[in-house]
């Protein structure tokens, strides 16, 4: 079952920091500074010299490289705390029809609200209109229908026009054929027994050309009363 109210959702941005890699720290060796010593060979005699000795000089030591100073490392910025992502909201499913007879309209899901709902294929009232058509024309000894869901869409908009005002005839006819009705009709068996005592929409569901069906029905419950729209669509 449907309600035709559309939600929107917002979903939220996720952000995230790149971080700046650390730079490794440059090691710097020290050279040692040179050095110079005058050795005199072990075991060679050095001959006496009558002239002044000349000075040795004094070596010059080379001087040791500055070395620069290690850049400090650059913290890496702290990353902003990313945000929980917000789930999107979900629609609230609607109630289990417990305590229902199969086939009926779900007018107690819906009292109070008096918007117009629609069934789908997810309410026995869909599967007992196509069960309640097939057991007409079995008795007719005509082959059964299969449901096919193109043609309950069709259905189903042709409700939804007559629900917006549009006019109650096959005027607006999307497909081969069609059967509508409207009224307090509450359940599948109500509105079958009604197409089977007119004629002319008996000969419809007994069409031995026809090989696939739809259905559609929309249904408001107010403090008026019930009411209802149904079509059967045919190809």
């Amino acid at each position: 079952m449907k309600k035709w109210i559309v939600m929107l959702a917002m979903l939220s941005l996720l952000t995230a920091c790149a971080q700046t890699p650390e730079p490794e720290s440059a090691e710097l060796t020290e050279l040692p500074a040179a050095t110079s010593e005058s050795a005199e060979p072990e075991g060679t005699s050095v001959p006496v010299q009558t002239a002044e000795p000349t000075a040795t000089p004094e070596p010059t030591a080379t001087p040791a490289p500055t070395p620069s100073a290690t850049p400090a490392a650059t913290p890496a910025p702290t990353p902003a705390p990313t945000p929980e992502p917000t789930a999107a909201p979900t629609a609230e499913p609607a109630p289990a029809q417990t305590g229902m007879s199969y086939g009926a309209v779900p007018f107690d899901l819906v009292a109070g609200t008096e918007q117009w709902w629609s069934i789908d294929s997810s309410d026995s009232a869909y599967w007992a209109v196509q069960e309640n058509i097939n057991a007409l024309r079995a008795a007719g000894g005509l082959a059964p229908l299969t449901m096919d869901g193109g043609l309950s869409a069709a259905a189903d908009a042709r409700c939804e026009s007559f629900v917006a005002g549009g006019p109650f005839d096959h005027s607006g006819m999307t497909t081969r054929s069609e059967i509508c009705a409207a009224g307090p009709l509450g359940s599948a068996s109500a509105v079958c027994t009604g197409w089977q005592g007119s004629p002319a929409h008996y000969a419809n569901i007994m069409e031995s050309s026809f090989t696939s069906m739809g259905v559609g029905c929309w249904f408001c419950q107010t403090a008026e009363g019930q009411y209802t729209y149904w079509v059967v669509t045919f190809n």
